[in-house]
């Protein structure tokens, strides 16, 4: 069913010992308009580079021209770091299932970082939905797993190949999400473990 992934540590309560099964991300169209639109800015700022003697804009001064060359250059320097920090910040965002929990690493901004873990236990259900037409033609959507008690549902945004996801988030469940109870004390002396 599920190979472990060569072991690294994702998140900081990962004890030793504890196998990451299934990384889950954003799928790739998601980043798509983003990136369509900073190409078509990158796109305009070489045309505009490149025509610049054509446009007039360089023939009335030496200084107006370097000034204009250097505007423009720098308009495309940041439009290119946006485009590496979106892609950076969104890269960053993923959901891991371990052996142990299910873990929503939300990557907020550059520097700001929010990770939110429960336990395979506390997990009731998992169901995955689909709406609008990119996403059946695509095959991305939701994901929301159901929590026991008072925890809030874990919602995973826009994962490639939603049903099948839920489907390994909940054999994982069942597999490694049993229940141990310790009871201590019985007529024997002896612990047992039940589960």
């Amino acid at each position: 069913m599920e190979q472990p992934i060569p072991h690294h540590k994702y998140f900081d309560s990962q004890k030793e010992g504890e196998e990451v099964l299934l990384i889950l991300r954003r799928h790739w169209v998601v980043y798509f308009p983003a990136f369509l639109m900073a190409l078509i800015v990158l796109i305009i700022c070489i045309v505009i580079y490149l025509n610049l003697d054509t446009i007039g804009v360089t023939s009335n001064s030496y200084f107006m021209s370097t000034l204009t060359k250097v505007g423009i250059s720098i308009f495309f320097l940041f439009t290119v770091l946006f485009v590496y920090i979106s892609w950076l910040v969104n890269y960053l965002n993923f959901h891991l299932v371990t052996d142990q929990h299910l873990v929503d690493i939300d990557q907020l901004m550059l520097f700001s970082r929010k990770i939110s873990e429960l336990t395979l236990e506390d997990i009731q259900d998992v169901s995955a939905t689909q709406h609008g037409f990119f996403q059946s033609i695509f095959h991305y959507g939701d994901v929301v797993v159901q929590t026991a008690g008072e925890k809030p549902n874990f919602t995973l945004e826009k994962i490639g190949n939603p049903y099948e996801m839920s489907r390994q988030v909940m054999e994982i469940k069942d597999k490694y999400g049993e229940d141990t109870v310790r009871i201590v004390g019985n007529e024997e002396g002896n612990d047992k473990v039940a589960g």
